[in-house]
């Protein structure tokens, strides 16, 4: 009688030690740290296309830069522009302003804005404290520029502010807006279009400056020339004028 008891004894402590059973529940996702140190490592490899050099400013850098177009169309301005941003370096410092010309008429004498009749002209790219300069040229159809030396000096404003809401008038200087455009404490860059074929544009002229938005102005002359402006930060560099 004694084997049957030892049975039922070992059986109960076999139950005991076992202890109470726990209903399984279903699986839910893997937290991302669970996840990740379950997966397997992969390492990085190269890229099969070569990284491009790097540049100070891509073409859309650029263009988003205030810009004067000096006797070119906005079409052909904006042709000049990103030909221009192909030839920045990474050794080129932050552009804060650009003058697309001028772009003259060959025989002297009123042409159509465009590059077709007007194929020569010179870029100036400012920067913090100086000037990139250009000599563009579009021969058969080919725009083709050349770095070249572009003096000029540094200046902060003269003017005081602050800015006069009402229309004031101004004068611009013997050269005409090469000059600068000082005005309630601040320098104003040209944009836009700008006639080049007009008197006013390279010679000391009288006129009216007024605000028209925020940081934006439009300076017009007696003669009739009109130009928009763009408020600049700081000191502006200006090309040595005769």
């Amino acid at each position: 009688m004694r084997a049957p008891l030892l049975v039922v004894v070992c059986a109960v402590l076999l139950a005991g030690c076992a202890g109470p059973t726990v209903p399984s529940s279903p699986a839910g996702p893997a937290s991302p740290a669970a996840a990740a140190s379950a997966a397997p490592s992969v390492a990085a490899t190269p890229s099969a296309e070569p990284e491009p050099t790097p540049t100070n400013a891509g073409a859309g850098i650029l263009a988003a830069v205030p810009t004067a177009c000096y006797g070119l169309g906005e079409g052909d301005c904006r042709l000049v522009l990103e030909h221009i941003a192909t030839l920045l370096t990474a050794a080129d410092a932050p552009v804060r302003y650009v003058q697309v010309g001028p772009f003259g008429c060959p025989a002297d004498q009123g042409c159509p804005p465009t590059l077709a009749a007007k194929p020569e002209g010179d870029v100036m790219l400012e920067q913090a404290g100086g000037a990139l300069s250009f000599h563009v040229t579009m021969r058969n159809g080919t725009l083709a520029a050349e770095r070249q030396d572009f003096f000029g000096v540094s200046l902060p404003p003269l003017s005081k502010p602050p800015i006069p809401v009402r229309p004031q008038p101004h004068a611009l200087g013997h050269c005409g807006l090469w000059s600068g455009v000082d005005f309630g404490g601040s320098w104003w860059d040209p944009i836009g279009f700008v006639d080049t074929d007009h008197g006013d544009a390279i010679n000391a002229a009288e006129g009216t400056i007024v605000i028209v938005g925020p940081d934006r102005a439009l300076f017009t002359s007696k003669a009739g020339l009109a130009v928009q402006l763009v408020r600049h930060a700081g000191e502006k560099f200006l090309p040595f004028c005769d």
